[in-house]
């Protein structure tokens, strides 16, 4: 149900979303992507109004989160934040791509506080502008979930970088979106 990204094998990628696999696919390679886990659909019991973490899967991200502070405090020297993270798996493709749609929670640092970030990236899916899109685009509105959860790297600056412009689809200019 949760695999730490080391972890994530080639098989369980295809329920992770293509953030989850990604993440963990540069990070066994040795990029320098913080450390962190995937939260695969089956970690929650789904439900009409709203997707619960099954009791067994909270259990063992408590666990996971505890050793990701033991290891990042290590290095930070102080509280251990976290950044959760959605990962559907029809997040992005061909025809459509969904950033910004979904929800991501910055600077979580209690358990308490993961859980509830957990719940509501996991609720994102349901949105109104989440369905919105799905019907301009006309896919599917019921979007399958996997969630990440990372520990959080305290940036100067962020941003997102467009390897193909946006607007115009042209491969051969980037275009970056950054803020301080």
């Amino acid at each position: 149900m949760i695999h730490f990204f080391n972890d994530l094998t080639v098989e369980q990628c295809t329920q992770a979303g293509g953030k989850g696999a990604m993440l963990a696919r540069l990070f066994q390679e040795g990029y320098p992507v913080p450390n962190g886990f995937v939260m695969l659909p089956t970690a929650f019991e789904k439900d009409e109004i709203e997707d619960k973490i099954k009791a067994a899967a909270w259990q063992e991200a408590r666990q996971m989160l505890k050793l990701l502070r033991d290891e990042a405090f290590g290095e930070q020297g102080d509280v251990v934040s976290f950044a959760v993270r959605s990962s559907a798996l029809s997040e992005d493709g061909a025809h459509a791509s969904f950033a910004g749609e979904f929800e991501s929670v910055l600077d979580v640092e209690s358990d308490e506080a993961v859980w509830q970030a957990i719940q509501r990236v996991r609720a994102s899916r349901k949105t109104a502008r989440v369905q919105a899109y799905s019907a301009a685009k006309g896919i599917t509105s019921d979007h399958e979930m996997a969630v990440v959860v990372q520990v959080l790297v305290r940036a100067e600056m962020a941003g997102v970088l467009f390897t193909a412009n946006p607007v115009t689809g042209s491969g051969v200019e980037m275009v970056g979106n950054f803020v301080h």
